[in-house]
């Protein structure tokens, strides 16, 4: 059979999304685990400015028996208009749905109109599942007999047996050869991701990952990362993302991985990962291990500043972790992306305002300041549902952490997103100026402060001072708006 697997084009508004541009990495992982069948992957991401079109002649050039689609929750409402865009030119094409929303809402997908264009859902981890169901489709099994699948039948879906989590040692590296386009990149970097574990034990309840995976966590195997490094390499990227919730919950396991990288000679690229504060802050040797391999920049999940907060996300009194955690990096010259979160229950403009002074006294490279938002099946949803405090409920596309779906005891959804604005606006020519970001990428610290900004001034100056900091608000919020707009 011909097998087609799409990534949606969605991007989060934070995002660059010219400069921004990654590979799936679940449907390359689902395309190295297939036997026997054509298969191709779109990765959407790479053709936003005209999806239908783009769509329809993927379904015209490769002829596919069967469709996969993944998508987390603020892209699912493009993936139902794409299976319906694909049901519309062939109904016989088999469409298969998964990722974290088909797994997270799949009962409720089930009793809605919004099932109308799927056949099959994927529940959980689909690298195995996938080959699977298409064996049943194919007549060798019954499709029945795929755990983790749900099926359309004459009286809506049925739902088969929960899938175990999987075996990784199971799994084979992501097949990249599979790609039909190329442009993957950050910021002018050719970009891929990998991944060395699955899974988090830690107690966040704004995070649906335990979902997906439960309180568990497994490691690939030494071996297996570095093949799956590797690889990336060979299809050119020198700029990879490991895919891990949280790089940190094995240290020693972490610090093998840097030391093996080196031996490998793939120090020769530069990596991103996300890890905890806590874990950084726990080792003397862990910094200075990542920066000889290679890691440039760790995305830290600080949160916030306030304790109160910090003990509603179930995160615990981490600020002097963090403080040790940024010391470290920061001596190794690797740069910090902040995690941030902001709209907490008794936020008020002063704990928003105090939470970005802190990112600066701390040095910390980049923003990702985000709003707290209440994602399907999370402690958080139900404790904010109880308060009377999420005011978007359904429509799910909002879910990306750029717009605002809750109100707190003391500011409404319009002023979290105003206070956002406004605060990214007034350290807007702060970032890429840290001294992190200096060592790092000197050409980039002197064209951006000598010549870029020089001229974005003068630019404003005819084009936008004519404009009050609401209507600046508004025209920049129209523009996010439309981001995602692609039917």
């Amino acid at each position: 059979m011909n097998i087609l697997l799409m990534s949606m084009p969605d991007c989060a508004p934070h995002f660059n999304a010219k400069r921004w541009k990654p590979p799936n990495l679940a449907i390359s992982s689902i395309a190295g685990n297939i036997e026997g069948h054509n298969v191709f992957i779109a990765d959407l991401i790479l053709r936003r400015e005209r999806i239908p079109e783009t769509v329809k002649d993927l379904i015209a050039k490769y002829r596919p028996d069967v469709v996969g689609l993944t998508a987390m929750s603020f892209q699912f409402s493009t993936a139902r208009r794409i299976a319906s865009l694909i049901k519309n030119l062939n109904k016989d094409i088999k469409i298969i749905l998964g990722g974290y929303h088909a797994t997270l809402m799949y009962d409720e997908i089930s009793k809605s109109d919004e099932s109308a264009p799927f056949d099959f859902l994927i529940r959980g981890e689909g690298d195995l599942c996938f080959d699977e169901l298409l064996k049943a489709i194919n007549g060798e099994r019954s499709v029945n007999s795929v755990p983790g699948v749900s099926y359309r039948n004459y009286n809506g879906f049925t739902h088969n047996s929960p899938r175990p989590l999987e075996d990784l040692s199971k799994i084979k590296i992501p097949d990249r050869s599979k790609r039909i386009w190329k442009g993957y990149q950050y910021y002018g970097f050719t970009l891929d991701i990998v991944e060395s574990s699955r899974g988090c034990i830690m107690p966040c309840n704004f995070c649906s990952m335990d979902k997906m995976y439960g309180k568990t966590f497994r490691r690939f195997s030494v071996e297996r990362m570095l093949a799956d490094i590797s690889d990336a390499k060979q299809q050119g990227a020198n700029f990879i993302i490991f895919s891990d919730d949280n790089f940190t919950l094995d240290i020693k396991g972490f610090e093998s991985l840097c030391d093996a990288i080196v031996k490998a000679g793939h120090d020769d690229v530069r990596y991103i990962i996300q890890a905890s504060s806590s874990g950084i802050a726990s080792s003397d040797t862990l910094a200075e291990k990542m920066a000889r391999a290679g890691f440039r920049i760790v995305f830290l999940g600080i949160e916030n500043v306030s304790e109160e907060n910090l003990r509603l996300m179930k995160k615990g009194n981490i600020i002097e972790k963090t403080k040790l955690a940024v010391k470290r990096l920061h001596e190794q010259n690797i740069m910090i992306v902040g995690g941030m979160i902001i709209g907490n229950p008794n936020d008020k403009e002063e704990d928003i305002a105090r939470n970005y002074e802190f990112f600066v006294d701390l040095q910390i490279d980049f923003f990702a300041d985000q709003i707290l938002t209440p994602y399907p099946k999370t402690g958080m949803r139900d404790e904010l549902l109880n308060a009377g405090l999420v005011t978007n409920i359904h429509d799910y596309s909002r879910y990306n952490c750029f717009w605002a779906n809750i109100k707190t005891n003391y500011l409404g959804p319009e002023d979290i997103q105003f206070l956002r604005w406004k605060y990214n606006r007034k350290y807007a020519n702060y970032i890429c100026t840290t001294p992190a970001f200096i060592k790092n990428y000197p050409l980039a610290y002197y064209y951006r402060q000598y010549l870029r900004r020089p001229f974005l001034k003068l630019k404003n100056k005819f084009f936008r001072n004519n404009l009050t900091e609401i209507e600046a608000y508004k025209k920049d919020m129209a523009r996010a708006e439309a981001m995602n707009k692609f039917f």
